[in-house]
């Protein structure tokens, strides 16, 4: 039998317990807690390896495709940056008149985007996914949105070694640890995917960025709340399925790699990182039974986020909106946020 003596579990505790948290939130009033926002945002750019970075910029776009849907045209789209890396995006554009409200969609651990657009291989998995609103890029574009959707690193057209262990294949495992080798991470990588699709929003179509919210589930969720953090131009944020605290969700429950930032936790947590949003209007999707990002730890973290709103006299624009499902995303409460606030 093993001896406990052994055991981890106590030190890795002990470890956690005595972290300094040097960029907790500073709540004292609204001065304080401006000067604290603008320098944790330095510092979580810092954190993502993106920090040094020149601003990721589109250098050209080529639309590849074009298909008809009922209330919407469907096109591919190959975005090109300085540095020569190619995005794939998929715009939904209504067929009614604009000017339109816009949000930019990222997609979770599917196969590839295709599933928030709503195309699915078989009549089993659109069930299953549909029965999670799974096609948010595309209930929303039936709702008349102008929707952009970027094809996520790791996943579909966009791979490099491929991992066969996941329930999905994808590349998140080689492409985390290899941008992490050279000071990068996948969060921070997929973040400057989003300010590209920024870009492209508002060349292609004319949307001011001040039009443009940003959402997504599960692995999207995670892109969601963390460029919305960081890009102040984003005015409305709804993440899905993914705010919780670091310790609940990332280090006591197996996630893939592409989760992590290295040094995190030791610095602040998800309610900090919300906080980066305020005064934004900030709706979190959450199933009260998600077995991987548990309630409880997502409402404490919530109720830390919720100090930054008040002392902005902003607590309106602050909302956990909860369902009794598991690892789920809610369209309609992504449509009634968006009505109000876009």
């Amino acid at each position: 039998m093993p001896d406990r003596r052994f055991q981890l579990t106590p030190h890795l505790e002990a470890l956690y317990s005595d972290r300094s948290f040097p960029w907790s939130m500073q709540v004292e009033n609204a001065t304080a807690f401006g000067r604290w926002q603008q320098a944790f945002r330095a510092n979580v750019k810092e954190l993502l390896g993106i920090a040094d970075l020149p601003a990721p910029a589109l250098a050209a776009h080529e639309r590849l495709r074009r298909t008809e849907h009922e209330t919407y045209w469907e096109e591919k789209h190959a975005l090109t940056t300085e540095e020569g890396l190619t995005i794939p995006l998929y715009a939904l554009r209504p067929k009614a008149a604009g000017p339109y409200k816009a949000v930019l969609v990222f997609h979770g651990h599917s196969p590839s985007v295709q599933y928030v657009l709503g195309h699915y291989p078989d009549a089993a998995t659109a069930a299953d996914y549909l029965g999670r609103d799974g096609n948010y890029a595309q209930a929303l574009a039936q709702a008349g949105y102008l929707v952009c959707a970027v094809e996520q690193r790791g996943f579909g057209e966009r791979l490099s070694a491929v991992d066969t262990r996941q329930a999905h294949p994808n590349s998140c495992r080689h492409l985390s640890f290899f941008y992490q080798m050279l000071g990068r991470t996948m969060v921070g990588e997929r973040c400057r995917d989003g300010l590209v699709a920024l870009a492209f929003m508002q060349q292609r179509f004319g949307i001011d960025a001040g039009r443009i919210g940003v959402t997504g589930n599960s692995g999207g969720g995670t892109t969601a709340l963390w460029l919305g953090a960081l890009e102040e131009r984003l005015p409305v944020v709804v993440p899905g399925s993914y705010f919780c605290s670091f310790k609940a969700s990332l280090m006591d429950i197996r996630h893939c790699e592409c989760n992590y930032v290295p040094g995190a936790a030791a610095r602040f947590d998800m309610g900090e990182l919300a906080a980066l949003i305020a005064p934004r209007p900030l709706r979190l999707i959450h199933g009260t039974a998600d077995p991987i990002f548990p309630i409880e730890s997502t409402r404490a973290q919530w109720r830390r986020a919720a100090e930054a709103y008040a002392v902005l006299d902003a607590a309106d624009r602050l909302d956990l909106a909860t369902f009794d499902t598991g690892h789920a995303y809610h369209i309609g409460a992504a449509r009634e946020w968006f009505a109000h606030w876009l």
